[in-house]
Parts: C-alpha cells; structure tokens; sequence
C-alpha cells in the first residue's frame, strides 16, 4: 500500500488540496488495480477498502432512520451506538479500531451507488483522519470524542472554494476531504478524462447528460456522483446545475 506523506495544522487535520487529493486517490486506485487508468471500468472499492487500505466493514443499523451511513472507528470502543430493527430499540456495539461499519440499509441492490461512495468516504477518513480524531479525544467539542466518525447522510459543505482550507470548520473538511477521496478512487481523474477525450467538451446540457451517463455506467457510480465529478475536476462550470 502507498503510504502518503502529508502535513498536518495543529489540530491533526491534513492539510492538502483538492488536486492533491485526486493525485493521491488515483495513485492509490492505481496501485491496487493497475489496468484501472487506461482501462475505466468500476474499481472493487469493498477490496480496495478491506485489502488495500486494511480496514475491515462490519453492516450495523447506525440509526432507526438511516441519518448515518458510515462510521469509521479510530480506537476499539464497547460503544458505538447502533439499532437493532429486530428489537426496535438502540445499544452499543463492540467495534475493533480501524473498522468501517456501513448502515445496514445499503446492504441492498438498490443502493448499490451509496454503498459504493460511502466505502470510498469512509476510506478517506481512514487515510487521512486518524490523527486528527485521535488527537481530539476527550476535547469537550465533540461528541464522539474521536473514537469514531459518523458521517450523516444529509452532510453539505457551504461554500464555493471547498478547497480553500480557512473556510471550512474541522468537521465539514473531514468530510469534505473524504467525499473528494471517494470520487478519485472511484473516478479517478485521467481515467474520466480518457474516458471524455473522445467528444469536444461542448458543455450544453445534452453533453451534460451523456457525460454524466458514461461516466455511471463505466464506473458504477450514481449519476449525481459523477455530476459533481465533473465539477470538480472544472469540466463543467461550478455553477452549473444539474440536468434533472
């Protein structure tokens, strides 16, 4: 496994930009799965997970109402607290340090897409956020104090420079810097833009769709996934909205 030399602010947060993040993500992608730059087709991000980044997945129910997709355990906790349907009520579970538990809600076909970016999410933190969070145990600011991170499914990041590093909180860079992750080991950068090389970048939005389209079906991700893919790596204007 390539091993990543990064700086850090004094609060264990990795300091890094957004293009360093998808030179690093295809790097890793590349490593594991060596036909996957010249060749787009979908990464097994569950291996690449397990594998290659060495961090087991356990499926829990994270909720009673699937507001939590994931959670990456930085240090082995009696309590995580997690919901057993069965019994319809709330515990705490036994997770070993560097576990990625994934709600069990996307242990279904139908959410093939999420399970697959959550995975990918939840492989940035491991990457990239264990000093960060173990060096936040016990600060009264948190409530998990660093033992884990539970990444919300209704998480947005406020503003337009997500790469600016002063404008985010702690927290939204976390999970900024893990979704980036996520989308260039599973879209890494010179495999989307081989896999586009062969139509003019028109940008109306027909090209839009198609692009979108191509870009799920090769790399079996959601078509919202490769939306912002496209913005991110400025295909398409950052302001432009999405097709449908």
């Amino acid at each position: 496994m390539f091993k990543p030399e990064l700086k850090y602010s004094r609060s264990g947060m990795p300091v890094i930009s957004n293009e360093d993040i998808d030179t690093l993500g295809e790097r890793m992608a590349v490593d594991f799965d060596h036909t996957s730059l010249f060749n787009p087709h979908p990464i097994d991000i569950e291996r690449f997970v397990e594998k290659y980044l060495k961090m087991p997945i356990e499926f829990m129910y994270l909720s009673h109402c699937g507001v939590y997709l994931g959670t990456t355990v930085f240090q082995t906790t009696d309590y995580l607290p997690v919901y057993i349907p069965e019994d319809k009520c709330a515990d705490y579970a036994h997770v070993e340090a560097g576990t990625v538990v994934i709600d069990g809600s996307l242990d279904n076909e139908d959410q093939e897409h999420r399970l697959r970016f959550t995975l990918g999410h939840e492989g940035g933190h491991g990457v990239f956020h264990p000093s960060y969070f173990l060096n936040t145990i016990g600060s009264s600011e948190r409530d998990d104090t660093g033992i884990y991170v539970r990444c919300r499914s209704d998480f947005k990041v406020s503003g337009k420079d997500f790469s600016g590093f002063r404008s985010l909180t702690d927290a939204e860079r976390a999970e900024q810097q893990a979704n980036r992750f996520s989308a260039a080991v599973l879209m890494p950068r010179s495999a989307v833009k081989i896999l586009l090389a062969g139509r003019p970048y028109n940008r109306t939005e027909g090209w839009i769709i198609s692009a979108m389209e191509q870009i799920s079906d090769t790399f079996n991700v959601s078509k919202e996934a490769a939306f912002y893919r496209l913005k991110g790596l400025e295909i398409i204007e950052e302001h432009a909205k999405m097709p449908f």
